[in-house]
């Protein structure tokens, strides 16, 4: 079987369970196809010196590997100072290659460095969408699949009343991995909607909050949840979008990411072009007040194919163009 070396600084790790899991999950999904190992450096936890402390690491596991799979432009970099030149490379992306980098940083120096590491792949995976400058197959749109699995419908007065929520109330959810205040998720437009919706129709709606949960918690919230509303300035290929449809729970979204390719066509969702809290808060209204068939969203999100196992197969695919 291939052996892939996978560097990730993104994982789940202890008080953390939500850290990176859509990395471990699509690790695991391929677990029967090839012989996977993973250097996970917790720079989240540790700091950047996590990522010096890494390079021997590096060194050493891909003597034993087939290929290299690096998650995060940073990995890559990691990979290339560790000296490792005869290995075949694949690069994913997490974000919109232009948010990769998160340092105070020059625009053109973020935009140097992504497209050095481009250059220097030997394949290139987008979450969102392949940047229009960027052709050949080289480079390919795969976002992460979602466990349909496990995120399939459950009776929503069961979830809310495993969670401990008000039967009478509709919840609107917000997910933010992490922390709530991560600048790119918006929370304060978020806030701002619920504002509004309890100004226009006080006493019905409640916000509920995704963030430091264990997969068991998050399948209940997006079960609970009447709508989830994704507010953020910008994305990869949302996660929270994918497992959200898959347990037939609505989706108001705005333009971030591929966040609109996963809702098109979808029963009940509705992509945002210009944000007005007001006009957002009276369109969630529309659509929670409708007879929403939690049975036709799922089933038209996962005949798009974003499922873990299609996923898998298609990453299986990409490794076997090297090894």
């Amino acid at each position: 079987m291939k052996k892939i070396l996978h560097i990730t600084n993104a994982y789940p790790y202890e008080g953390h369970p939500e850290y990176g899991c859509f990395i471990k999950e699509q690790i695991e999904s391929i677990s029967a196809l090839v012989l996977n190992s993973v250097l996970f450096v917790n720079a989240h936890r540790d700091g950047k010196k996590a990522y010096f402390e890494a390079i021997k690491s590096i060194r050493e596991l891909a003597t034993e590997a087939d290929l290299v799979h690096c998650h995060h432009v940073f990995s890559f970099i990691l990979f290339k100072l560790s000296g490792v030149r005869d290995k075949p490379v694949v690069l994913s992306f997490l974000n919109d290659w232009t948010k990769e980098i998160k340092f105070n940083v020059p625009e053109f120096l973020k935009g140097v460095i992504c497209r050095t590491a481009c250059l220097l792949s030997d394949k290139v995976i987008f979450k969102s969408f392949v940047p229009s400058q960027l052709n050949g197959s080289k480079f390919t749109y795969l976002p992460n699949g979602v466990d349909e699995n496990t995120f399939n419908i459950i009776e929503r007065a069961q979830a809310k009343s495993q969670l401990g929520l008000d039967l009478e109330k509709d919840y609107v959810l917000f997910v933010s991995s992490k922390n709530l205040y991560r600048k790119q998720k918006r929370y304060d437009i978020f806030t701002e909607t619920m504002k509004q919706l309890n100004h226009i129709y006080p006493g019905r709606y409640c916000e509920l909050t995704m963030s430091i949960d264990d997969r068991t918690t998050a399948l209940l919230k997006f079960n609970a949840a009447s709508l989830h509303y994704l507010s953020s300035d910008y994305e990869g290929s949302p996660n929270s979008v994918k497992e959200s449809l898959s347990c037939g729970t609505p989706v108001i979204t705005r333009q971030a990411g591929s966040a609109s390719d996963l809702v098109d066509s979808v029963a009940s969702c509705f992509v945002i072009d210009d944000f007005d809290a007001k006009l957002v808060a009276k369109k969630i209204d529309d659509i929670v007040s409708s007879d929403v068939d939690r049975e036709l969203i799922r089933r038209q999100f996962l005949a798009k194919g974003f499922t873990k196992e299609a996923t898998a197969e298609k990453l299986v695919n990409i490794y076997s163009e090297f090894v």
